[in-house]
């Protein structure tokens, strides 16, 4: 007697691959959107740390007077050069600033210490000691914000690394961080101010 073959057949096989393959593409983009999510998240955490830093060198620029260190907008010449020179000058490494300042797509050199921050992934915006904690410190380059009375709108440039059109993460001057999906950005009542703090 012939034994009955225990294999697929052709038909099943196909049937099988065609399953997972639907399956693969309804949860492709769950896990890219879990992912740049888990992305923001990191930046959120490198912007936590950039804070950090500027709050322990305003701290020093309180007790020493020193006007070349501090919050942005209170040193002698406000800049990001001159931002980026102070904490890497006592608070962080250059190695250290140059990871924290980068992020999915933009990545910083200590070889190439960033003399603006269009060679990274935040903008910097000049806020004081006085400022309102709302006042917004540091937000990923892909971010505009513009000022619409007493309130913020964001506009994201799908254009610009990091993150595109896929959403942003915002700094407050009071050491918050949001991470912000697009959806987000029409809802949330409490993006922040600019209190006429230019961007540096």
């Amino acid at each position: 007697m012939m034994k009955k073959s225990a294999a697929f057949t052709l038909l099943e096989l196909l049937i099988v691959i065609s399953i997972i393959a639907i399956m693969a593409s309804l949860a492709l983009p769950h896990l890219l959107v879990a992912l740049t999510k888990g992305e923001m998240m990191q930046t959120a955490s490198n912007a936590r740390q950039l804070y950090l830093a500027t709050e322990s060198m305003s701290i020093d620029a309180n007790t020493s007077s020193d006007p070349n260190v501090g919050w942005p907008g209170d040193m002698n010449i406000p800049s990001f050069k001159g931002w980026a020179t102070a904490l890497s000058s006592g608070y962080l490494s250059k190695n250290e600033f140059c990871k924290l300042c980068s992020a999915p797509g933009v990545v910083v050199s200590p070889e190439h210490f960033p003399t603006s921050a269009s060679q990274t992934a935040f903008r910097l915006y000049g806020v004081k000691e006085q400022s309102d904690g709302n006042a917004i410190f540091l937000i990923t380059r892909n971010a505009t914000p513009h000022e619409n009375g007493s309130a913020i709108s964001i506009t994201l440039d799908k254009l610009v690394k990091p993150y595109g059109s896929k959403g942003c993460v915002i700094m407050h001057r009071a050491g918050d961080a949001l991470t912000l999906m697009p959806a987000q950005l029409n809802k949330n009542g409490a993006l922040g101010t600019l209190e006429n703090n230019p961007e540096l």
